[in-house]
């Protein structure tokens, strides 16, 4: 009887967390430009606010290399 309330438990949380990812990726990375420049700024100082945004939409932009992951 153990096994089998542990058994339950175990695919509720499972089943639980596969549930909240799902409903968290709605498709982005999560994050925007504008949450993103200060890292951008600090990686890339020579880059203008422009070219910032440029680099940012080509990684995570529609057909992004970082959607891939």
């Amino acid at each position: 009887m153990k096994k089998i309330i542990i058994g339950v438990l175990t695919g509720a949380v499972l089943l639980g967390g596969t549930t909240f990812v799902a409903a968290n990726s709605n498709g982005s990375d999560g994050f925007t430009f504008e949450e993103m420049k200060p890292f951008i700024e600090q990686m890339h100082p020579n880059l203008s606010s422009d070219q910032q945004e440029e680099m940012f939409n080509a990684c995570h932009g529609e057909g992004g290399m970082m959607n891939n992951f």
